[in-house]
């Protein structure tokens, strides 16, 4: 087995992962009420249905990695997990906001959920597809 071969795999590798880690944290609560009695998942809106989306586009894009590797490709899923680290940071952001907004009801006792904070280390690995491969598809067709 050569050398690209095997990088070729870790890309792959990193890519489904990733994607599958961005779906999780898609799927899994982002926020709760009642001190956890309600949960709220992120396909409850359109954010965590685009974060799905996301992941599962690296998902089927790692495997295409797998299958006939491509230096673009790897970029392409490297810069699709820029994008959902910036825009899962954002929902973070909109996140802590409403629970400080609603954490002042005595009711309610908002907190965030696991569900974005999944989404942010999935999309860092895939960010990790950006860097350097060092001529790792010089050979490759």
């Amino acid at each position: 087995m050569s050398v690209e071969a095997t990088r070729d795999r870790r890309g792959a590798a990193i890519a489904v992962c990733g994607g599958l880690l961005v779906v999780a944290g898609a799927i899994l609560p982002w926020m709760s009420l009642f001190a956890g009695l309600q949960r709220y998942s992120g396909m409850a809106g359109l954010y965590g249905r685009l974060m799905f989306a996301g992941g599962a586009l690296s998902v089927v894009s790692g495997v295409a990695i797998a299958w006939r590797p491509r230096e673009r490709l790897r970029y392409a899923v490297g810069a699709l997990g820029l994008v959902l680290v910036l825009f899962s940071g954002w929902i973070l952001m909109g996140l802590g906001a409403t629970t400080r907004a609603l954490g002042g009801h005595p009711f309610l006792i908002a907190r965030p959920g696991p569900g974005p904070f999944v989404v942010v280390a999935g999309a860092l690995a895939l960010a990790t597809l950006l860097l350097p491969n060092k001529g790792e598809y010089r050979n490759a067709h």
